[in-house]
């Protein structure tokens, strides 16, 4: 009985291990080997000169920037520790911000890298509530109005039946 305890131990904690979860990373740390690119419409109202200010200033707010061009329209901040104050508690634990304007400068990419130090090795991912915020302040100061789309007509919102 003793050795099939210690055997569960020894997978139970393998598998929190495996997942993740034993790296100490906040919850909203999501480990994945390759990050991806979130988009938005600029509006048209806005000049390139305007938005590269304006995600310049964003960015600043909560990184260091490491790289700028703004001839190619690309800035990446420096890894640092979060701007969240519960993560600054784990040093082990760095986010970045990578952000690019698409060719036309009429869209906005950026991702957020994230890594957990495990003593050994890096484990790479993003941040979703970083990766949320830096959206939420993009949308508000570039991005084009978010239309609602009609309710589809099979749908529980559809006006009752006239008698």
């Amino acid at each position: 009985m003793k050795y099939y305890l210690s055997f569960f131990v020894i997978v139970l904690f393998a598998g929190i291990e495996l997942a993740g979860c034993g790296l100490g990373a906040p919850e909203s740390f999501m480990q994945m080997n390759r990050q991806y690119w979130e988009v938005m419409n600029i509006k048209p109202s806005i000049a390139y000169d305007d938005a590269w200010q304006r995600v310049i200033y964003i960015i600043t707010k909560k990184f260091e920037l490491d790289m700028i061009s703004k001839e190619d329209g690309y800035v990446r901040s420096s890894y640092g520790p979060s701007y969240f104050s519960e993560d600054l508690l784990n040093d082990k634990y760095q986010i970045r911000i990578v952000v690019k304007f698409t060719p036309d400068k009429k869209k906005l990419e950026f991702k957020i890298e994230s890594r957990m130090w495990d003593g050994k090795i890096w484990h790479n991912g993003s941040d979703v509530r970083v990766a949320s915020n830096m959206r939420k302040d993009f949308q508000n100061s570039l991005g084009e109005p978010i239309k609602k789309l009609p309710a589809p007509a099979d749908s529980l919102q559809q006006p009752p039946l006239q008698k």
